[in-house]
């Protein structure tokens, strides 16, 4: 009977602690909290950084190393494996609970370029349905004229004075299964002269 019953305080000791590192997450690779507003919402004061997140709540195997902007009402920011790539490392599973726990999403995207139009083709025209296009996380298109239509902060790459210039593009929804982005499409060859490199921003879930 003393066996059993050490054996059952062990047990209840350790949902103890299982439900409270669940109501007071620390944002460590063992304590993960389910995304950044979770940590953002607690009694400790953190700083901006890098924090641990398990949005299932599953095996801490698939934890997500990402950058909490408490700052910014607790973002969860996810990088891009490379900034010249739309490519993210998180799974698909973690990434739909991230969505199902968000209500907005944000993403910057800025693409570098050298002798060539990305949008407009001349400061007085407007962009045309030659002008470069995104696939979002859902398959949907962000396009010019579309139902979906990046923000363009600044568009000086039609300039073409064999200097760099930048488009910037601002993707932000209230639906958050739009973000990452994850293609561009419409991208000119480029040629002796003409180049153009991507700067792919973090996606970041509120």
């Amino acid at each position: 009977m003393l066996d059993q019953g050490a054996e059952i305080y062990k047990t209840l000791h350790y949902l103890s602690n299982l439900i409270q590192s669940l109501k007071n997450p620390l944002g460590t690779r063992d304590n993960p909290a389910r995304i950044c507003r979770d940590l953002h919402s607690c009694e400790q004061k953190l700083n901006d950084g890098t924090y641990w997140i398990d949005p299932n709540l599953g095996c801490s195997s698939d934890t997500i190393e990402v950058s909490c902007n408490f700052t910014g009402g607790g973002q969860t920011c996810l990088k891009p494996i490379t900034a010249s790539k739309p490519t993210i490392s998180v799974g698909r599973v973690q990434l739909n609970f991230v969505h199902l726990l968000s209500s907005e999403a944000v993403q910057h995207v800025v693409i570098h370029c050298l002798n060539f139009s990305i949008w407009r083709s001349a400061e007085d025209q407007p962009a045309d349905q030659g002008s470069v296009r995104f696939k979002a996380w859902s398959g949907e298109v962000f396009e010019v004229g579309g139902e979906l239509e990046p923000e363009v902060l600044e568009d000086s790459c039609w300039v073409k004075d064999g200097r760099w210039h930048q488009t910037h593009f601002v993707f932000h929804s209230l639906d958050p299964t739009l973000l990452p982005v994850v293609d561009v499409f419409n991208l000119p060859d480029t040629s002796p002269g003409s180049h153009y490199h991507l700067e792919v921003g973090p996606v970041c879930f509120l």
